[in-house]
């Protein structure tokens, strides 16, 4: 059945590439080799028919690839021409490359001056090209005419954006994407040159990853623009947008003086200012910590039109929402800029650790991405001291702890098995646990040595592929140990060590700390997935002894250990669990541990340590090993109300003291445990920034204001949230970004009709992108129910994007009086809501009902969403963790409920 399916579609792409017209007159052509006098067998055809698995044939290995494309923005199709050189090791009957969407009018196969007709058949993402008769060994050159598709309203491939009245044509390709774009070896090992032609129409620039070479205008209206070849690069970084960009030059930067610009949207070049100004800074830091330049020939930075997320760094031209990229003139977010910075140094620091050297395949794109996370952080702290980056370090820490509890979670270096796997792999695991692990790591093996190792690699690997092997042997050769075997422990299972240690001072040795590792499981998790294997764990504790610090370092290898504090003199006072908050495991001091360091109330520990303390409580709770109580008020001990970081750890603890856990009759307790907190600093800040603010305190506005307001049920900031939100309705500029967040979210959670109904009107009448987010995220906050379903009909009206609603959706399922309403709009409408949305994304819809604490929404999400887990890539594990999360969330309820009733009977 398949056999004769194939014959027909095979025959119909033949006829039509026969028929297949031409807008340029071709070259030329070489002979055309004359038709075999027979087709072949059934047999034969069969053998011809036979696709690959996940990966291609290595056996046949593309050299170069030339790529021209005929686009415009306003019109869907687009044309293109693929040349490949290609080297075969054998005689070949069939030749199979990635192309999804794609139409094939015409496909030749070039030998020895030769031009072979060929047959092209699709069939799942792939097209074979199949000669009359066998190929190779050697070199040919394969062509193919054909069309393919830039979709409106997608975030991969070749996509197209309108953004006031103007239409944008931009890409993403990676991990599985080049090929809606262009036939061709869509997988990270085929690193090849490429040079791309663009032909557009003249009012429309055109930008991909290399220089300019030539441009030619010609007399229809269109041009043609010829960028020159790349160094090696894998399809997944091929780039190229087309569109009414603005250009702002932003000077040049680092050893070789590379040309910076920003790429933006019509109209919007001021906006740009904070990119251009802190882009080549970056560079030049990176180019220091790498001690080579950056090793390509120009950095454009684009910010992608319309309601696109993300950054993606492909070299030459790294690309940007626009949301983060872009900023008002007056009024802009401090949190954006800074978060601008960091994931700016991230995209930086690929062009070496990624595009110079990059993975082999896709069970390494930790090598990627964990270490630009890494060092984005390390280069931020350096760059800019006083925003103190290395917290955000902490904080993506506890991120990745909280997602690695779970039993389903999956290993850093994930073996990759299907499609799905590689789009499972771009998660909190890759990105936060990656970047933990290497920070650990690294304060290991020393800084100089693991810099050290890091440029061995690069220099040994440059402009190649390489592997998670070839980078532990140049960190090991500079380290001058082999760190593979401990390493290997983290990077390759899932989970979280929990290390216990307790404080042991006999009478005639130095004081030590026996301790015992087993993996981290909180309250609910299945009792089957206990693993008794031990991490290899570096452990480093900080003490003060005698009014004296010191530190003390051991590798953990066992299930048990010890670790002697030789420099100690007498019995500590207390001992901090991990030194700077380096090593990725949570902590559990036994005997009174915990007790001396609240007596201390964090006296003499960095920020860092005073955080991952809150963390590990937060853990110890949700495991049973520690008493909520305990847990909030250790937080309070550690709380400084003059330091923002602080703050807002005390305010995540406080926050994970979930809503569900919470009995009605005690929210006026925890009403007023929150107020006394957090409300007099909320009172200080107000919802309007004062003259000589601090902008470390303006930062924490979105934060405690709105916690205090909502949970704090502050009646006066609510209050004065409506009169300010009714009075940012009339004037825009009466608020910055960060306070109108503040603002429009607290006045929405106890908002009525009439506000609705004016936030709606607002809506209607902008099409300004950061106020409709605004107002997006404020209509996701009712907690009125009929007025959240109104919410959330906004998803499927026609004149509104869905991508730039999910705001609304994901609001209402954070809170209990509005997630039901959010999860039976899911399942009513889930069909319209796939096909709105980008199809890549559908497997968020999946995870849903993950945020309940009971057995019957549980149920429905399995019964509704298990079929829908074999039609959407990667769906089996977000469903999984999904319902573990409701799992984990029912038994914790009932463990933390006697505590936390302790705990808020004093308020």
């Amino acid at each position: 059945m398949r056999l004769g399916y194939l014959g027909a579609a095979l025959l119909v792409l033949t006829l039509s590439g026969c028929t297949a017209t031409r807008r340029e007159q071709p070259p030329p052509a070489p002979p055309v080799a004359p038709a075999p006098e027979a087709p072949p067998s059934e047999d034969e055809g069969s053998s011809l028919l036979t696709p690959p698995g996940l990966r291609l044939d290595a056996r046949i290995r593309p050299l170069r690839q030339t790529v021209t494309l005929e686009l415009d923005p306003r019109q869907e199709a687009f044309r293109g021409t693929a040349e490949i050189e290609l080297t075969l090791t054998e005689a070949t009957r069939q030749l199979w490359l990635h192309g999804e969407e794609l139409t094939v009018k015409d496909a030749t196969f070039l030998v020895d001056g030769t031009r072979i007709q060929a047959m092209a058949l699709p069939l799942s993402g792939l097209i074979a090209f199949v000669p009359p008769k066998p190929l190779g060994p050697g070199t040919v050159t394969l062509r193919v005419e054909y069309t393919g598709l830039a979709r409106a309203q997608e975030n991969s491939g070749v996509f197209r954006e309108q953004e006031a009245g103007r239409w944008y044509a931009m890409t993403q390709f990676q991990a599985l994407y080049a090929r809606r774009a262009f036939p061709c070896f869509d997988e990270p090992s085929f690193k090849i040159p490429w040079q791309l032609t663009l032909r557009v129409r003249a009012e429309d620039g055109a930008f991909s990853n290399a220089p300019v070479d030539a441009e030619e205008r010609g007399a229809d209206g269109w041009k043609t623009v010829r960028f020159q070849p790349t160094p090696p690069l894998p399809s997944y970084l091929v780039a190229f947008a087309v569109g009414p960009f603005e250009v702002v030059d932003a000077g040049t930067a680092g050893r070789n003086r590379v040309p910076v610009r920003m790429l933006v949207p019509h109209g919007r070049a001021a906006e740009a200012a904070w990119a251009a100004r802190v882009t080549p800074p970056l560079l030049e830091e990176l180019e220091a910590w790498f001690g080579t330049p950056y090793p390509f020939a120009k950095l454009d930075v684009l910010a992608m039109a319309g309601s696109q997320g993300g950054a993606m760094e492909h070299p030459g031209l790294i690309t940007f929402g626009a949301q983060l990229m872009l900023g008002p003139v007056e009024g802009d977010s401090s949190w954006r800029q800074r978060f601008f910075a960091q994931t700016q140094a991230h995209e930086l620091a690929h062009q070496w650790f990624g595009n110079l050297v990059t993975l082999g395949w896709w069970d390494d794109l930790w090598l990627n991405e964990s270490f630009a996370d890494w060092l984005s952080y390390k280069v931020v702290t350096k760059w800019r001291p006083a925003w103190r980056w290395d917290v955000r370090r902490v904080e993506a820490r506890g991120q990745a702890l909280k997602e690695d509890r779970l039993v389903s979670a999956r290993a850093i270096r994930q073996p990759i098995e299907s499609p799905g796997d590689i789009d499972a792999a771009f998660d909190g695991i890759t990105y936060n646990k990656g970047a933990a692990v290497l920070a650990m790591f690294e304060a290991w093996v020393g800084p100089d040595a693991f810099q050290q190792g890091v440029r061995r690699y690069l220099d040994a690997h440059a402009r190649g592929t390489a592997t998670t092997a070839a980078f532990f042997q140049a960190l090991s050769a500079a380290a001058g140990r082999d760190v593979a075997p401990a390493f290997s422990t983290f990077l390759d299972r899932p989970g979280v060590p929990r290390v216990a240690m307790e404080l042991q001072c006999p009478a005639d040795a130095p004081p030590r700390l026996a301790l015992e590792q087993r993996r981290y499981l909180p309250l609910g998790s299945p009792g089957s997935a206990a693993d008794a294997r031990p991490w290899h764990v570096p452990v480093c504790v900080r003490y003060v002894a005698r009014g004296k610090e010191g530190r003390a370092c051991t590798m953990l290898t066992g299930s048990t250990g010890t670790l002697v504090l030789e420099g100690a003199k007498g019995c500590p006072d207390q001992v901090h669990p991990n030194a700077e908050a380096r090593g990725y495991y949570h902590a559990l001091p036994r005997g009174d541990g915990l007790a001396r360091l609240e007596r201390q109330g964090g006296k003499g520990l960095e920020v860092s340590e005073r955080l991952v303390l809150m963390d590990d409580a937060q853990a110890l709770v949700a495991s049973g090993d520690l008493d909520v109580a305990q847990a909030l008020s250790l937080t309070t001990r550690l709380l400084r109300p003059d330091d923002p970081d602080l703050v807002a750890g005390a305010a995540d603890v406080v926050g994970g003291v979930r809503d569900d856990f919470v009995p009605d009759t005690l929210r006026p307790q925890r009403a007023r445990f929150v107020r006394g907190l957090f409300g007099g600093l909320a009172r200080r800040l107000g919802f309007v920034a004062r003259p000589g603010e601090r902008e470390e305190q303006g930062m924490l506005r979105p934060l405690v204001v709105w916690m205090v307001a909502n949970v704090g049920e502050d009646s006066a900031l609510r209050a004065e949230a409506r009169k300010l939100a009714l009075r940012w309705l009339e004037d825009r500029g009466s608020l910055s970004s960060d306070e109108a967040w503040a603002v429009l979210n607290t006045a929405a959670a106890g908002g009525d009709a009439t506000l609705h109904q004016r936030l709606r009107e607002a809506l209607r009448t902008t099409t300004e992108s950061r106020e409709r987010q605004l107002l997006f995220s404020a209509l996701g906050a009712f907690q009125d129910t009929a007025l959240a379903r109104s919410s959330l009909e906004l998803l499927l009206a026609p004149e509104v994007d869905a991508r730039e609603a999910l705001p609304v959706l994901f609001g209402q399922l954070s809170t209990v009086p509005t997630r039901s309403v959010a999860f039976d709009f899911v399942r009513e409408h889930f069909e319209p809501l796939r096909k709105r949305l980008p199809r890549d994304t559908a497997t968020w819809l999946l995870a849903t009902g993950g945020s309940f604490c009971d057995a019957a929404h549980r149920q429905q999400a399995l019964d509704f969403f298990s079929p829908y887990t074999r039609q959407i890539e990667g769906g089996e594990r977000v469903l999984a963790q999904s319902l573990e999360r409701v799992d984990l969330c029912i038994a914790q309820r009932a463990a933390l409920r006697p505590g936390l009733e302790r705990f808020l009977g004093r308020y």
